[in-house]
């Protein structure tokens, strides 16, 4: 196609058939993209350079843009699209009122470039995610710290869910949901009735059969791309050592005093983070223990374990079903986070909960030089 009439008025807005035909130009316009960099694991227009709409401004400035091998001058057709065309035309608008009477915008964005099945070029990124993957996360990708390069660091992740009951089950529900790569469910219990009020992987159909399996079950239908793994059995000394040291991150999640100490004295040890959180009533606590990155332990909050029985059980003393709920989701964002290396864990930080009282507040918890367990960690 040959060059149009600069003389010729450019409409505001294209739609994606009308831009097809203008890059057809020869020269074609300058064709600009102005979504975040998050966003072109979807894919790009041939030709298209990358500037943010936020850094739309210094493509006029004396410098002009790093990304620009040479300056635009106003009597150049510009071409500027985004997902859906709104930031492009705000874009547009301004370049506008700097003189570029020659802007337009892509009316409806790369949503319309693609309803019209026009071509695409690899974004950057494209290469790590599958389509499939691309568009299962799509919501994780628009996030600049998460991004493709975080995806990729939540699905070679892996993370220990210990106890699939009330805190595991919505722990584990968003965790396989977000992609994380690996998660091995240990449970050594069976789904009882009682269980249904709060635990909310299982079903009642489900009564009876093994916790850790049926919630394998159920997270592999809920994303069946990740690897799940059923551990029916109890966590002890003896097999605890090894289950830590094949994951990244430990979500404790257990019942009784005795195995949660364990499991903290086991990850100071391997130097793995536990995620923990419990619930009472209408109470909920969570915390990060990483002493390894410069936190405290559960021995720093507790030196000794209380022996068993000196504390109502869940059964004994009840707990408000949604509580778990809050606690295992904010258990799944402290995970997610430490995958991410992104965030200000709650290490050191003791979030405490009051649903009854709709009260939320934060202690600090000291680090204990003379921490049995964790005492040698001067970080």
């Amino acid at each position: 196609m040959e060059n149009s009439n600069q003389s010729d008025p450019v409409a505001l807005e294209l739609d994606a058939e009308q831009a097809a035909r203008w890059l057809d130009l020869v020269p074609p316009p300058r064709l600009i993209d102005v979504r975040e960099l998050a966003e072109l694991h979807s894919g790009i227009v041939s030709g298209a350079i990358h500037i943010p709409l936020r850094e739309i401004p210094s493509i006029v400035s004396p410098g002009s843009h790093p990304h620009l091998s040479r300056p635009i001058s106003c009597d150049e057709n510009v071409l500027i699209y985004c997902a859906k065309g709104i930031r492009s035309y705000e874009a547009m608008h301004w370049l506008r009122q700097q003189g570029y009477q020659r802007c337009a915008s892509l009316r409806g964005g790369i949503e319309a470039w693609n309803g019209a099945d026009l071509p695409l070029a690899a974004g950057p990124g494209s290469d790590h995610l599958n389509r499939d993957d691309q568009e299962r996360y799509a919501r994780h990708l628009t996030i600049p710290e998460v991004g493709e390069e975080g995806q990729a660091k939540l699905l070679s992740g892996r993370v220990l869910v210990i106890g699939g009951g009330g805190l595991g089950s919505p722990a584990a529900l968003y965790l396989a949901a977000a992609g994380v790569g690996h998660i091995t469910i240990a449970d050594d219990d069976v789904v009882e009735l009682s269980n249904l009020q709060r635990q909310v992987l299982y079903r009642t159909d489900q009564i009876g059969h093994s916790k850790a399996e049926a919630a394998a079950k159920t997270l592999s239908a809920l994303n069946p791309t990740i690897e799940i793994v059923a551990f029916p059995e109890r966590v002890t000394g003896a097999n605890a050592p090894h289950l830590i040291g094949d994951h990244d991150v430990v979500l404790d999640g257990a019942d009784n005093f005795e195995t949660r100490f364990m499991i903290n004295d086991l990850c100071v040890a391997q130097q793995t983070a536990v995620v923990h959180g419990s619930v009472y009533r209408f109470e909920g606590q969570l915390t990060v223990f990483d002493p390894a990155r410069g936190g405290p332990c559960l021995r720093c909050l507790h030196p000794q374990s209380p022996a068993e029985g000196s504390c109502a059980s869940c059964a004994e003393a009840g707990v408000l079903g949604v509580m778990p709920g809050i606690i295992g989701t904010i258990q799944a964002a402290e995970t997610i986070k430490i995958l991410l290396g992104q965030g200000d864990s709650m290490r050191g930080r003791l979030l405490l909960i009051d649903a009854l009282k709709g009260s939320f507040r934060q202690i600090e918890i000291p680090k204990r030089p003379d921490c049995l367990s964790c005492g040698h960690y001067r970080g």
